[in-house]
């Protein structure tokens, strides 16, 4: 057994000394023996962690970027593929390729590409008996494979420390065969559309809704329309005509990348964007993903005009879904599983099978499913501070002493430009000294500036987002997502788009933030829910309604909040010392600027008068002095205080010294500007009848001088 595990620590150095991020085995269970093993997609173990694993179990690595991009094809069912899949690839290459069988009597085919490759992909399936079995699949980004030496893993060709580096067409040709090797395509059923090609209605004066058309143009174009011309139109080729036609994607000259049968094209390749791979699509999908963004909503509309849909009347039926249909002119119903079917649940059930509240995101602010409004006046800095946040959540440190769960972010802004936003990002990280390749990877940005998406529309991006993929997602500006004609007071309108919101976030199995503005006006006498322009739904659908407002101090906020799901948090005050938001406990949180409270403004001090009551009386004298005076007999606050002292230093009244360490600071007296005359005239200004020999000693200076000082007096 010694051996076995001297033998695995080995190779696995090796591996790792490869670039290949390799981890200790748990083999029966394929998963990797370490805790909290996902921090490892991101990076490799450092050689500390290495040297006390336990390494006699097996050895796994995790593919992706984090190994140079390598990637396995996993050959299942005793590889009964494999020997067809080998025979397909060209000679030069399959010699390259390094290969080990499974204990499943499968096998597993490693290589590495120069572009970055994407998370797992079912190749090869077959559906037998209602059953659809995966024959043949990839472990892309992020996934894992256990391999040679591991028990059962024999190495049958090439070496996993020298991994060949296949370009595109190579890869591409590897993932082509194994494609043809599939005998399961399944329908093309897309979620997008079953949610947003439904009857379209229009909202009559009397407020009853008529359908205009009650057969989808989607189904009709499904029956009518042709593909074809669609993708010609945007340079796609036919490469084989037939029953089962073969297309090639633009910017390839060889080969093909996709095939048309029976109305239902199926897309293999890894690069055909803006279509994903192993992923069929109907007419309907392929005019939406080419013609209108994948935006399926608006190609519904766009095929309604062109005459697809039929004009035939009869009453709407919606009995499950948000209801949108009030507040979106020529739109539809949105269908949400959320309110259909909802059962009736003992209390008594709930409480035998309840384990947790949902997983925190930020502490004691926000967790997982839950929706944040943050709202402040305009130019207040809320984009700031919510790019902290995310920035926060990427790296996992606390956002204003609040504990925070790392994860990914994606921030979607209407607001600002890329190079803007992208300014910003830069800018902040350079102020918190933190370099981006920490965290950039797991902050992505959408900008709908100039091509605004509303709420229902974002729908189709959502539904490409894998459940969990990210801790929390940020719409800024929450006013530019309100569909068209929306009533942002209409109090129905505006919590059935929350439903929707919820929605979201409970598919998405994440936190949203909505960033909003306040109403005009004073917004110091207002209690926290009632801060925020609109409807006062708003602050009731969310969970979380935090809200920033000015203090009486310049640069000084307050950020209160009201939490659902936690206990009650209290307000804190946060400095902008741009472009950051520092906490200080400094001032009075009460004190919100315009607030009838009246302002206890401490008496009016010249700068001279701060010099000579907080310096001059003790110098040389330390600055926590300095402040200590300031706070305690002027009533000054700490930033104050620092603040009179900069200005003083910069109007030459004060001068730091180096006497001792730290240096001290002293009144400016008489025209002295060395170290030593400051010095001295600020002891003889206590004291002028000091010990002349002793203190000239001291101070490193003659007799003469120190006499010619006090004169000057």
């Amino acid at each position: 057994m010694q051996l076995i595990e001297e033998l695995l620590t080995e190779v696995a150095q090796d591996y790792w000394n490869a670039g290949l991020c390799a981890l200790p085995a748990i083999r029966d269970e394929k998963r990797p023996a370490v805790g909290k093993w996902k921090q490892y997609q991101q990076r490799l173990p450092i050689s500390t962690e290495f040297a006390i694993w336990n390494w006699d179990g097996g050895v796994c690595i995790i593919c992706g970027k984090v190994s140079g991009n390598m990637e396995v094809i996993d050959f299942d069912d005793d590889g009964e593929l494999q020997t067809a899949w080998l025979t397909s690839i060209p000679d030069d290459l399959r010699q390259r390729l390094v290969i080990e069988s499974t204990p499943s009597g499968g096998s597993h085919v490693l290589y590495r590409c120069e572009d970055e490759v994407c998370g797992n992909l079912k190749l090869a399936q077959r559906k037998t008996d209602g059953k659809v079995q995966t024959l043949i699949e990839t472990r892309g980004e992020g996934g894992l494979v256990l391999c040679a030496p591991t028990d059962g893993y024999v190495l049958q060709q090439g070496d996993i420390t020298n991994l060949p580096i296949l370009t595109e067409a190579e890869r591409e040709t590897l993932l082509r065969a194994a494609w043809q090797l599939n005998e399961h395509w399944p329908e093309p059923v897309d979620e997008v559309e079953q949610i947003v090609n439904e009857p379209v209605y229009e909202k009559s004066p009397s407020s009853k809704h008529v359908p205009l058309r009650t057969d989808r143009p989607g189904d009709d174009f499904n029956r009518r329309g042709d593909p074809r011309e669609i993708l010609r139109k945007h340079g796609w080729v036919l490469d084989k005509p037939g029953e089962n036609e073969r297309w090639r994607r633009p910017g390839k000259d060889k080969d093909y990348s996709a095939t048309l049968k029976h109305g239902v094209f199926y897309v293999f390749s890894t690069n055909a964007h803006p279509f994903e791979p192993l992923k069929p699509y109907s007419p309907f999908g392929v005019y939406t993903m080419l013609e209108q963004g994948g935006d399926f909503s608006a190609a519904a509309r766009a095929l309604s005009v062109q005459g697809y849909g039929s004009d035939d009347v009869s009453d709407p039926s919606n009995d499950n879904g948000v209801d949108l249909s009030s507040i979106l002119a020529n739109s539809k119903t949105i269908e949400s599983p959320s309110d259909a079917k909802v059962p009736i649940v003992k209390l008594k059930d709930l409480i035998h099978t309840f384990t947790a509240l949902n997983k925190p995101i930020v502490h004691g602010l926000l967790r997982e499913g839950e929706t944040m409004n943050i709202i402040a006046s305009p130019k207040m800095g809320k984009s700031l501070l919510v790019s902290g946040l995310a920035i926060s959540i990427a790296t996992g440190m606390d956002w204003f002493g609040m504990n925070v769960e790392q994860g990914k972010v994606l921030h979607i802004d209407n607001e600002l430009h890329v190079p803007t936003i992208t300014d910003r990002y830069m800018k902040i990280t350079r102020a918190m000294n933190l370099p981006h390749h920490l965290f950039s990877d797991n902050i992505d940005i959408v900008c709908h500036r100039g091509k605004l998406k509303d709420l229902v529309a974002m729908g189709s991006m959502f539904d490409k987002i894998e459940p969990g993929q990210y801790k929390l997602i940020i719409i800024d500006a929450f006013y530019r997502a309100l569909p068209k004609d929306t009533d942002e007071n209409d109090n129905g309108a505006i919590a059935s788009l929350y439903n929707l919101i919820d929605h979201y976030a409970a598919k998405l199995q994440c936190a949203f933030a909505m960033i909003h503005h306040t109403s005009k006006g004073n917004q110091s006498g207002k209690a926290v829910t009632d801060v925020g322009a609109g409807a006062g739904s708003q602050s009731r659908a969310a969970d979380t309604h935090l809200v920033i407002r000015p203090h009486t101090e310049d640069d000084i906020v307050v950020l209160e909040a009201a939490v659902r799901s936690w206990p009650a948090m209290q307000p804190k005050a946060l400095y902008l010392e741009w472009p950051l938001f520092v906490p200080t406990e400094e001032v009075d949180t009460s004190a919100l600027l315009g607030s009838a409270k009246p302002k206890a403004k401490p008496s009016d001090i010249t700068l001279e008068q701060f010099v000579d009551q907080c310096v001059a009386i003790n110098d040389p004298c330390t600055k926590q002095a300095i402040v200590y005076e300031a706070t305690e007999h002027l009533k000054l606050s700490k930033r104050k205080a620092n603040e009179l002292l900069g200005l003083a230093i910069e109007r030459k009244l004060v001068a730091k010294i180096r006497a001792g360490s730290p240096g001290k600071f002293v009144k400016c007296r008489d025209g002295h500007s060395s170290d030593s005359a400051l010095w001295a005239a600020a002891l003889l200004a206590h004291d002028p009848d000091l010990d002349i020999p002793k203190t000239a000693a001291e101070l490193g200076i003659t007799e003469r001088y120190l006499r010619q000082i006090r004169s000057k007096k």
